[in-house]
């Protein structure tokens, strides 16, 4: 598989796959194009891999909401249970805002990844993947379990179905750092 430095024109949509029309829009959009390559500079991993992990969270639609109220290209999910707002690095961020606001939901994203590549755990697409899912796991090995004192493993392995499904185990499966590499790369994603 060729690196493109440059990914001009359609390019990126021959390694990210189909693109939905809503999709299509976002990557055509001035907006959207230059704040992507910002990040892409800012934490050292390529647009492509950045388009792939916005299409896997939100089918690039920026306005998109899901049941448990995470918005936006990456989910940004509230800091509390029914909570509307999420603070990144001490800032605090309406929800509602970030879903209606492109510019600043990816100054949000980049504020967000940024800390991550600063801390050292994005170092590639894999750590960006990892951080964004489950923040406190990016650079663990990779038998880390994701867990918190609030969620067993179980729990968070049954909110997010879709890495055991693939993966071809009981949705209820622990889920470790090495699952979702395994999990990123059996769907394209690095």
């Amino acid at each position: 598989k060729k690196d493109n430095k440059d990914t001009k024109g359609s390019e990126p949509e021959k390694s990210i796959g189909k693109v939905s029309a809503k999709g299509q829009e976002l990557l055509n959009d001035p907006i959207f194009k230059e704040k992507l390559k910002e990040i892409s500079s800012e934490i050292g991993v390529s647009e492509d891999s950045i388009i792939k992990l916005m299409k896997h969270e939100s089918g690039l639609d920026s306005s998109v909401k899901n049941s448990i109220g995470c918005v936006g290209l990456i989910q940004f999910c509230p800091d509390g249970k029914g909570g509307s707002s999420k603070t990144i690095n001490g800032k605090s961020y309406n929800l509602n805002e970030l879903q209606g606001d492109l510019e600043l939901q990816l100054n949000a994203i980049k504020e967000f990844w940024s800390k991550g590549k600063r801390d050292g755990k994005i170092k590639n697409a894999k750590d960006l993947y990892v951080y964004n899912f489950f923040p406190v796991a990016a650079g663990k090995s990779d038998d880390y379990v994701l867990q918190t004192k609030g969620l067993s493993a179980q729990t968070i392995a049954k909110a997010n179905p879709v890495f055991n499904k693939r993966l071809g185990r009981p949705i209820n499966t622990p889920l470790t750092v090495g699952d979702l590499g395994d999990y990123y790369e059996m769907t394209g994603m690095v």
